[in-house]
């Protein structure tokens, strides 16, 4: 009897021990798949941004969205995530990195870096929740999250699910700005009334020309240009007729968001 009851407690014990053994594999495969798509996803955007970079052109511009969240595991897991954006200047260069965190966790997934010979701009995301002009405050921060879930749960203002990658060489200098964008809002109206069918992601690159302009100029007039690479193309909406144009927006635009 004692026999007996030894041999059923092996085999539950090999069962148990071989049930932990499948367990710990199981979240291997996982860590491991969720580890290759965030490095792919972290890859993919850092080849975009660094084509900006080796562009000849004077300004180069690229917008892109970001997944709502990763889906991995043999059970089909869901991690809801933060993009980031950093950087660190050097004397000779500075680094921008990309990291990939938990949502409202501290720990990095993963994360790559490019260097840029030149300055980086990053633009906090908090912009897009308030229709104030931006600030001294948005632009030139540390660190920037986009966190994308939130855009594909339809809020009322969205958060960033999008970001544009924009290189612009002027008087010798290479900035490269990051300016957060949603793909929810897709419609704006310049000074003369005319609604513009353009993402927001177009939108907010003028956001950020009307602010330089402001910077540059103190007060400027409503004729005065903004800078060649902050100029945007879009669908104009007039009579139901769609129609493309490029244009070099102007201070007068600037009005409708705020500045004065």
């Amino acid at each position: 009897m004692l026999g007996f009851i030894l041999s059923k407690m092996q085999m539950l014990l090999f069962a148990t021990g071989i049930f932990v053994v499948a367990l710990m594999f199981m979240n291997f495969i996982s860590g491991m798949e969720l580890k290759n798509m965030t490095a792919s996803t972290l890859e993919l955007n850092k080849q975009m941004i660094s084509s900006q970079l080796s562009n000849d052109s004077v300004c180069s511009v690229q917008s892109t969205t970001i997944p709502e969240y990763f889906n991995y595991g043999l059970t089909n897991n869901r991690l809801y995530y933060e993009l980031n954006f950093s950087k660190i200047n050097f004397e000779e260069y500075n680094k921008l990195i990309l990291s990939i965190n938990e949502y409202n966790k501290k720990e990095v997934i993963d994360a790559k870096s490019i260097n840029v010979f030149g300055k980086i701009v990053l633009v906090d995301p908090s912009f897009i929740a308030s229709s104030d002009p931006i600030t001294d405050q948005i632009i030139g921060v540390e660190k920037i999250s986009l966190y994308p879930r939130q855009a594909s749960r339809g809020k009322t203002i969205a958060s960033p699910n999008a970001f544009v990658a924009l290189k612009e060489f002027n008087s010798g200098e290479l900035s490269l700005y990051i300016i957060p964008c949603t793909t929810l809002a897709k419609s704006f109206t310049d000074a003369q009334g005319t609604i513009y069918s353009a993402n927001n992601c177009e939108e907010n690159i003028l956001k950020v020309g009307c602010y330089l302009l402001k910077k540059e100029r103190g007060n400027p007039v409503p004729n005065d240009r903004l800078k060649p690479c902050f100029s945007i193309t879009g669908e104009i909406v007039q009579t139901g007729n769609y129609s493309t144009q490029t244009r070099n927006f102007s201070w007068g635009d600037c009005v409708s968001y705020g500045y004065n």
